[in-house]
């Protein structure tokens, strides 16, 4: 995706932030990002109406859109009606950084995934957001997966002690999974390939 699609707009979820810049630094794309809080997942309407200004905007301007974003908000596919709009595939992000056949294979095994961002807000997402806390986290964890991994990008160490809390706090095993950035890039790839076929 690098030197045609310049005047492309990226707008991805800010999860995916430390990983997209990673490959802005890299020089293998070039698209300008605008991100959005993670957290705005814990509040869709907030979420949908935040991308819809934002998309609006850019496409005001002239400007296609990338969307780095799983099926997030109840209008995201309306947003992919304008043929100036490409989104990444998958269902939400952990499946656009491991790619489908990996991602469904190892949630069809009960996994709880961790993105590293998350990792490090893990309270902030699990007490504030969700509401979960001791006994009723542990319940609900356990009653709904097998284990959690934590997606190592490569971009930071991985937070050891910070996994070993949401462990005991899920009351579930936590193993470290590395990944490459290769799905990702070929995912915002496909997108930016997909705006150019309908230019």
């Amino acid at each position: 995706m690098t030197g045609t699609l310049t005047h492309i707009t990226g707008v991805a979820c800010a999860i995916l932030r430390r990983e997209i810049e990673a490959l802005q630094s890299a020089g293998l794309i070039n698209l300008q990002f605008r991100y959005l809080s993670s957290m705005l997942h814990m509040a869709p309407a907030r979420l949908d109406e935040q991308l819809q200004r934002l998309v609006a905007v850019e496409r005001r301007k002239g400007h296609p859109v990338v969307l780095a974003y799983g099926d997030c908000c109840a209008h995201m596919l309306d947003l992919e009606t304008d043929p100036g709009v490409a989104r990444t595939s998958g269902i939400n992000c952990c499946e656009i950084v491991l790619g489908r056949e990996t991602y469904r294979r190892l949630r069809a095994e009960g996994a709880f995934f961790l993105m590293p961002e998350w990792a490090l807000r893990w309270r902030e997402v699990f007490e504030q957001e969700l509401g979960l806390k001791g006994e009723n986290a542990r319940d609900f964890m356990t009653d709904m997966h097998t284990k959690m991994i934590y997606l190592d990008t490569g971009l930071m160490p991985a937070p050891l002690a910070v996994l070993a809390e949401v462990s005991d706090f899920a009351g579930l095993p936590c193993g470290i999974l590395p990944v490459t950035l290769e799905p990702l890039l070929a995912n915002l790839t496909a997108a930016g390939e997909r705006i150019k076929h309908h230019a």
